[in-house]
């Protein structure tokens, strides 16, 4: 609520400037003139409003209030249009998703192929020399002392060893069931299969969008027959 307040006050106006006095001076404050008491009297009057405390306290709560729900309005529509993109992207990824599936519905197997690496090794013969005694089953040992810098003798062994010692590699390819290493690897005299690799299963199919090979597992690579369709989702 608001409520218009008057004040009046009375001034003597200086004769030299003009300028207007409060009657408690006896000296213009403008020019320096002393007052003599026949200067001319003037009242003032000076209105203002007052604001009550009651009505700014009310505008107050009103403007917080509005702030406040602008706040939570703005909050709820950012969640109303991230659960819209949300939704728009599932939906565009599930539509994707089953489009390739219809574009990958089937693979015909053309060539089926298994993959060893094999280590082929001899039983070698080798001299060796060593300051720490022979290993077992080392033959023509012979033991020198060999003179240092220091005066002192160490004992130093000469020895043959004859082990397994791998002379080649060789990768194994065939597309039949799994053989045995000797079919398929010819070993000359003194060779044997050391150590084998891990086995490596592919297949190459004919798929919509070409020819491709696919490294399977090995239930799956003896299951699958070269010639036969079969649906994407079984690779």
């Amino acid at each position: 609520m608001k409520k218009i307040i008057k004040t009046t006050k009375r001034n003597w106006q200086c004769p030299y400037c003009g300028f207007l006095n409060d009657l408690t001076e006896n000296t213009c404050k403008k020019c320096g003139a002393i007052r003599n008491g026949d200067e001319v009297e003037k009242e003032i009057t000076t209105e203002f409003e007052e604001t009550s405390t009651t009505e700014t306290s009310e505008a107050s709560d009103i403007d917080t209030i509005d702030f406040s729900t602008a706040i939570s309005t703005a909050i709820i529509g950012y969640i109303v249009v991230a659960i819209v993109l949300i939704s728009i992207c599932i939906g565009a990824y599930r539509l994707t998703v089953s489009k390739e599936k219809e574009i990958d519905e089937n693979y015909t197997i053309v060539n089926k192929e298994w993959e060893y690496t094999l280590s082929i090794g001899k039983y070698v013969t080798e001299t060796r020399k060593s300051a720490t005694t022979p290993p077992q089953g080392a033959t023509n040992v012979e033991a020198h002392q060999i003179q240092q810098e220091n005066g002192w003798y160490r004992t130093e062994y000469t020895y043959d060893y004859a082990e397994w010692k791998v002379t080649r590699t060789e990768t194994v390819t065939g597309s039949d069931a799994i053989p045995t290493f000797a079919e398929y690897t010819e070993l000359t005299e003194g060779e044997k299969v050391l150590s084998t690799s891990l086995p490596r299963y592919t297949v190459t199919v004919i798929t919509p969008s070409g020819k491709q090979v696919i490294k399977v597992t090995e239930s799956q690579w003896i299951t699958f027959v070269t010639g036969k369709t079969y649906p994407a989702s079984e690779f």
